[in-house]
């Protein structure tokens, strides 16, 4: 009886251990690691967060710190992105015109931006059948002598005591439909079909369009996002500098 040769083993390990070199090879190409630290400057004084041993050490997920979805120690390309993407160090005409590119496509826009809409399914048949006259949508004689297109004055931008055509059918159409307004956003749909975002290449609203607050008080600077995120998740923890006496437990003095 033959005995297998003793080579045998030795050459099967180095093929298992030559596939998965190869293998990781390849996924390394495809994935970035967790960086150890991050500086984070700032001119109250620079920060070095200590970032794999938050995820590391304290296991904490990806998703409790980035608005991202959830991924396990290795972050493939592009699930993450840095948090400036979205918090700059202050909204500028600089910030406006770059943001852009930096996100890995434009399917990120709407995690700050809102649904874009197209112009209103307004049945004016059906309006006829509602109203009392037609003036109880178009201005009454003293405006205009016979009721006519609202957008043969009100154009696309307000213009001294004219208002836009938005803000002008907007006011009218809120005299009967009430509830739709009081939904905010979220009643816009009554209305305005949906843009579909994925391929969409159009502007998006500017936010005072809709919203009186400044975009500050909308999307967080950097530094107040940063300084919400950290210092809430330490008091939480119950670990961790969180007060105003502990600014140089992150800060670095000058």
């Amino acid at each position: 009886m033959r005995s297998k040769p003793k080579a045998l083993p030795v050459i099967i390990a180095a093929v298992l251990l030559l596939a998965g070199s190869i293998v990781g090879y390849v996924q390394t190409g495809n994935t970035s690691k967790i960086p150890v630290r991050v500086l984070l400057k700032n001119k109250g004084g620079n920060v070095i967060f200590s970032h794999l041993a938050h995820q590391r050490d304290y296991q904490l997920e990806c998703s409790q710190c980035h608005h991202d979805k959830k991924v396990d120690g290795v972050v493939s390309q592009g699930d993450t992105v840095k948090c400036e993407s979205c918090h700059p160090a202050s909204f500028d005409e600089q910030y406006v015109s770059t943001h852009m590119n930096a996100f890995p496509d434009a399917s990120y826009c709407t995690r700050c931006h809102h649904q874009e809409y197209q112009g209103a399914k307004f049945d004016h048949d059906a309006h006829q059948d509602y109203a009392n006259d037609c003036y109880d949508c178009h201005h009454d004689e003293s405006i205009e002598p016979e009721p006519q297109k609202c957008s043969n004055c009100h154009k696309k931008e307000s213009s001294g005591e004219l208002i836009s055509m938005r803000l002008a059918g907007h006011e009218k159409c809120k005299t009967c439909h009430e509830d739709m307004f009081d939904a905010g956003v979220s009643g816009c749909q009554s209305c305005h079909t949906p843009v579909d975002m994925t391929t969409y290449k159009g502007d998006y609203t500017a936010c005072n369009k809709c919203h009186n607050a400044e975009i500050k008080d909308l999307l967080p600077t950097r530094t107040d996002a940063f300084h919400k995120e950290c210092m809430g998740c330490h008091e939480e923890m119950g670990a961790g500098p969180s007060g105003p006496k502990d600014c140089n437990r992150c800060h670095i003095s000058k």
